[in-house]
């Protein structure tokens, strides 16, 4: 089976979330178009190119980026494809060098997306000289080819691509006064810039805590579009609070149906920690029209002593403090290894909620060895029916992840259940537990054929599912797993109890987070987790982790 070489589709949500988006293909490390291009895959047909690769025609085109191309079909009447619109091309690439082809879709029944705003700045160059039903071929020199650098393990080389525009997908059309606000534009009470583009058809706004469905677009200063709902006909569908703080108070003032455009720092559309990989800097511009309010569960008040830890409480060893609010019958406590079952509401120091089982109306359940450090440390100080107020630091929550609450963390935990691991079957010949999961031969580093989320999980599918669902980062899954660190010591294995793990993507570490989302249902990977985005401060195994898993299910309760 033929490796699949698939475009860079990602439009990253950074300055929202998008909880509703299951994606047809998984992020992808960029080079040439715009696509993964790897060392070439076995079984990838070899298609003859229509021209002489390594001399371009006496009549192709040299723009002064240095992109050489030459149209085989032209059209005339057809409206100019523009930088942030998608193109929906057929095409096939060969190396010049060595005249190979490394990838084609000639055999496919559907040509493949790229948006132009993501791609390499050869190919958005390329497809603006083009119109829908032509037919080019392109020489696309290094300095212009990658999207960043080249894959790892690979040396720089011009690549060269026949190209078919089989459509156009528009994209929304750039606002006319990006990076500053017009006089006429009014002020919400953070003092954000906005202005009304479309009125809305009611009075009721939505609260913090409702869920609602809306549209979105959005342009750094030069006009580049970085996301958009519209773009992919998928509107975001999420309840405000899991917005940045700059998001959610617009969508707190708008009614149905209206139509806003805002202004706003870069840095104020992250949810906290590091800026995502390849967010635009500066002054962005957004356009928001909210469609639909469902009504949301009213969650707990914001506490009192949301700001510190009063004089009264207690501390563990590990530094979280705590506050029994409520006492259960006693009892059973649970162990690291176990799976509990709780309601929770959590709050930054400044009294922002920012997720909340109580909105959901059902309690998360989730397994304490897959989750922040504070939380693994203070839930096993509880009974069933206790109810616990936490003050988690920092470095114990989630201390530099991109996208997380930044910062002490307050947590209002009730525990419902504790779910405890069953143990280990003996052989029935009278031997002991299943001994460790031999280390894969790859433990030690990721081979060269491995891809790269953005974030920087490499993942090898193992085990493919053509059309498998893939979850959220918002989702619960179930799913069977093994650790090794990288010197093939196990340190963890779901298929020693033979009872698959049950999580949150919310409450795990962020190599999961950005990680689990890769693997469609039915499908097996292996991930290759840095320590930064595993374990950075302590609490759990160092250095790079590695993961097999399969992906049983997605929201399983």
């Amino acid at each position: 089976m033929r490796l699949a070489v698939v475009l860079s589709l990602v439009l990253f949500a950074y300055g929202c979330q998008r909880s509703d988006d299951k994606q047809k293909v998984p992020p992808v490390t960029s080079t040439g178009s715009g696509s993964e291009v790897a060392k070439p895959p076995t079984g990838v047909e070899q298609v003859a190119p229509p021209v002489d690769l390594k001399s371009p025609p006496a009549d192709a085109v040299k723009t002064p980026s240095g992109l050489i191309y030459k149209k085989l079909a032209a059209v005339g009447d057809e409206a100019a494809i523009k930088r942030n619109d998608t193109v929906l091309i057929n095409y096939t690439g060969w190396r010049q060098a060595t005249g190979e082809t490394f990838f084609t879709n000639k055999g496919d029944k559907q040509p493949l997306p790229l948006p132009l705003a993501n791609a390499a700045p050869g190919f958005t160059e390329a497809m603006q000289l083009m119109k829908k039903g032509e037919k080019v071929v392109l020489w696309i020199p290094p300095e212009i080819g990658y999207k960043g650098q080249a894959p790892s393990g690979t040396a720089p080389e011009t690549l060269v691509y026949e190209v078919e525009i089989v459509d156009v997908v528009a994209a929304p059309p750039v606002p006319p006064d990006l990076a500053t606000p017009p006089p006429a534009a009014k002020a919400l009470p953070s003092g954000t810039k906005y202005l009304v583009v479309k009125p809305g058809t009611g009075t009721e706004k939505p609260k913090f805590y409702d869920t609602v469905t809306f549209n979105y677009s959005a342009w750094d200063t030069e006009g580049r579009m970085f996301d958009s709902t519209e773009l992919r006909k998928r509107p975001a569908i999420v309840p405000p609070y899991r917005q940045s703080a700059a998001m959610e108070e617009m969508l707190t003032s708008l009614t149905p149906g209206e139509r806003t455009r805002f202004w706003v720092d870069a840095s104020r559309m992250t949810t906290g920690g590091k800026p995502v990989p390849g967010m635009p800097t500066g002054t962005l511009t957004y356009e928001v029209e909210l469609i639909t309010i469902a009504k949301g569960k009213e969650p707990p008040k914001t506490p009192a002593d949301v700001a510190a830890p009063p004089a009264n409480t207690s501390k563990t060893d590990k530094g979280v403090s705590y506050r029994l609010l409520a006492k259960g019958k006693g009892g059973t406590k649970p162990t690291p290894q176990d799976t509990v079952r709780v309601h929770y509401t959590g709050w930054t120091t400044d009294g922002r909620m920012f997720d909340s089982s109580a909105v959901k109306g059902e309690p998360a359940e989730f397994s304490l060895g897959g989750v922040i450090q504070g939380w693994s440390d203070g839930i096993p100080l509880m009974s069933v029916g206790d109810k616990m107020r936490f003050w988690i630091p920092g470095e114990l929550a989630y201390n530099g992840a991109p996208g997380k609450p930044q910062g002490m963390l307050v947590y209002d935990v009730e525990l419902i259940e504790i779910k405890a691991r069953p143990t280990a079957p003996s052989d029935p010949h009278g031997g002991h537990a299943p001994t460790a999961t031999p280390p894969p031969p790859d433990v030690a580093a990721p081979p060269a054929d491995a891809k790269k989320s953005p974030k920087g999980v490499a993942y090898k599918i193992l085990k493919a599912v053509k059309g498998a669902p893939h979850a959220k980062p918002t989702d619960t899954v179930r799913v069977h797993y093994t650790g090794w660190t990288t010197d093939g010591q196990e340190f963890d294995s779901s298929r020693k109890t033979g009872m698959p793990a049950t999580f949150s993507l919310q409450r795990v570490i962020p190599g999961w987070v950005d990680g689990i989302p890769l693997i469609g249902v039915g499908e097996t990977a292996r991930l290759w987790i840095p320590q930064e985005l595993a374990y950075p401060n302590g609490g759990g195994p160092q250095g790079m982790l590695v993961f097999d898993v399969e992906m049983l299910a997605i929201n399983p309760q």
